[in-house]
């Protein structure tokens, strides 16, 4: 679907309403061109696009989060991380470009200047070579949190990007924070604490499962080499170590989130591409780094079942919607949805996969969600 049928208000459908009643009574402009009647589905989608568009982003941040838990954790998937990823950036290059080819704007300077235009976009994409990196990084990291901490603690965690990219927004494009928003990403990180001491002094049922199978050749090996059974002390300093590079990775891919949101917010206003052209030339980038990546250890499908597929398809998805909440969202919107996303994602990761849940954990999620809406009220 074009994205011009997103874009339309609800005052823009009213006026088309009107234009539908008075058409049997008068004829068209012909600049204008023929009316023609929409359907009522497409009217009822121009009405609440936004609606909609909420539920796909909350939905999808949830989903995406325990998927990746599950196959990597439980499931134990061999499908390669790299083709998993490289996958993602032929949906988003394949959605990015039918929506180029489809915007009107992109059209008639397409037909004004149809080499010239194709030229100046792959010109100016070098600077997109980094962030495809950056997001390389980022989700081979996001793979190895949620093999090692639940989803919800993960996408609790995640919520520090918001301190990573105000800093860096103060540092790199001198922009000025109130206090208010100042104490929240102090609370914020308050909230944090909470939560990885709590994660890592007691790991839950299921990844204490999860680690002691992942530890017993390491513990075979010590029994062997000293001729006793290993201790239950090594078990649970096993667990523990776990549990906090899981803590360190999501730790990490939140700093890089918080540098690629202010790089790609730098680029974007530097240059006069949409956020598709860009859509377009990190795909590419991506895949000129994925690729080699997947296909270097032999058969880049090795290993792949319809949850890999998955998996692939709800990364992709998450690309095209963040392109959507740039065009069509506020910040609290996009603090609604974030805050929505956590608490969903806790939840279900809870009575599906065997989070852990405790009363500090509650505690640090309220406060890391409370403190997520101030600062974009703030």
């Amino acid at each position: 679907m074009a994205m011009g049928a997103i874009g339309l208000s609800s005052s823009d459908a009213h006026e088309r309403g009107d234009l539908l009643g008075r058409g049997a009574a008068e004829d068209a402009d012909e600049e204008e061109g023929p009316f023609v009647p929409r359907s009522a589905l497409l009217v009822w989608w121009t009405e609440h696009a936004k609606l909609l568009l909420l539920v796909a982003v909350v939905s999808q941040n949830s989903s995406y989060s325990l998927l990746r838990r599950y196959a990597g954790a439980i499931r134990h998937s061999q499908a390669s991380t790299p083709s998993i990823l490289a996958l993602q950036e032929v949906f988003k290059l394949a959605a990015s470009s039918y929506v180029l080819a489809t915007d009107p704007a992109t059209v008639r300077a397409a037909d004004e200047h149809p080499r010239g235009r194709a030229a100046f976009v792959f010109q100016h994409s070098a600077k997109m070579l980094l962030p495809a990196v950056i997001y390389l990084v980022m989700n081979i990291l996001g793979f190895v949190a949620l093999a090692r901490i639940s989803a919800g603690l993960f996408a609790v965690l995640q919520q520090c990007k918001l301190i990573f990219t105000a800093a860096l927004s103060w540092l790199l494009l001198g922009r000025k924070l109130s206090w208010s928003k100042w104490r929240s990403l102090l609370l914020l990180l308050a909230g944090v604490v909470l939560i990885t001491l709590e994660t890592t002094a007691s790991p839950s049922p299921t990844a204490q499962a999860i680690v002691a199978n992942a530890t017993s050749e390491t513990s075979e090996e010590i029994a062997g080499a000293s001729g006793e059974p290993a201790r239950a002390d090594d078990a649970a300093g096993a667990q523990k170590r776990s549990a906090m590079i899981g803590v360190s990775a999501v730790l990490l891919e939140a700093s890089l989130s918080g540098f690629a949101n202010v790089y790609f917010e730098q680029v974007v206003k530097s240059t006069p591409l949409s956020i598709w052209h860009r859509n377009v030339q990190l795909s590419v980038w991506s895949l000129c780094i994925f690729v080699p990546m997947a296909a270097r250890g032999g058969n880049a499908l090795a290993g792949w079942d319809a949850l890999a597929l998955a998996n692939a398809l709800m990364g992709a998805l998450g690309g095209i919607l963040v392109a959507l909440c740039i065009a069509y969202f506020d910040s609290i919107a996009k603090s609604v949805a974030v805050t929505m996303s956590v608490v969903l994602t806790v939840i279900l990761g809870w009575l599906l996969l065997g989070g852990p849940m405790s009363a500090d954990i509650v505690l640090g999620s309220l406060v890391v969600i409370v403190s997520t809406v101030n600062y974009s009220f703030g």
